[in-house]
């Protein structure tokens, strides 16, 4: 059976049972129990992520799915930048895909756009920050530049999100509804789907 291996931020742990449930009797889907955060965090911890499933057989993979960036768009209260700067971003992706191709040399590699919020963004705790769709956009748009011929697939979750209704979210970030769960996780199968031919 194909093996899958999610990786990513809360949002792919609202969608991850569901798209285990959906590629049941197909593939056996992996993630781990960590919410992956910015891209910094999982470059750091990918190898632990990796390991914990392959229990050393690097080529265990045949499509590892990714999304970061609703951690590296935040803007901390007292600044008026992004956590991740757009070029610390675009480096951290290519270190990213090549650490898990490095890792996972026989996997095909999808990444999902960062999906919208509504502003200011769910942060924990007033004094945290908030999120811009505008910068999740300009975001997107450098993941869609610089992974166009380093990932195998784009997975646009984005355009998923903005034509989804607020009872498919459950609070200002996260799809964690049914109907959000349904749709962004249903989305998620079908890119995997399509990249187990």
């Amino acid at each position: 059976m194909k093996k899958v291996l999610l990786l990513g931020d809360s949002i792919r742990q609202n969608y991850q049972e569901y798209v285990r449930e959906k590629l049941s009797g197909t593939a056996e889907v992996f993630y781990p129990d960590d919410n992956g955060r910015f891209c910094a965090f999982t470059l750091r911890y990918l190898h632990d992520y990796v390991r914990i499933f392959t229990e050393n057989d690097h080529k265990n993979f045949d499509v590892v799915h990714f999304n970061f960036g609703l951690w590296d768009v935040l803007r901390l209260s007292n600044e008026n930048r992004t956590f991740t700067s757009e070029k610390e971003y675009a480096d951290l992706l290519v270190r990213l895909c090549d650490r898990i191709r490095f890792l996972c040399p026989a996997a095909k590699l999808i990444f999902a756009l960062t999906t919208s919020v509504v502003e200011p963004g769910f942060a924990p705790g007033e004094s945290v920050g908030k999120r811009c769709n505008e910068d999740i956009i300009r975001f997107n748009d450098i993941a869609r530049q610089i992974l166009k011929e380093r990932a195998d697939a784009i997975n646009d979750l984005w355009t998923i999100s903005i034509n989804l209704p607020d009872t498919a979210r459950s609070d200002g970030v996260h799809f964690g509804t049914a109907l959000g769960i349904e749709k962004l996780g249903g989305k998620v199968a079908e890119s995997i789907l399509d990249c187990l031919g």
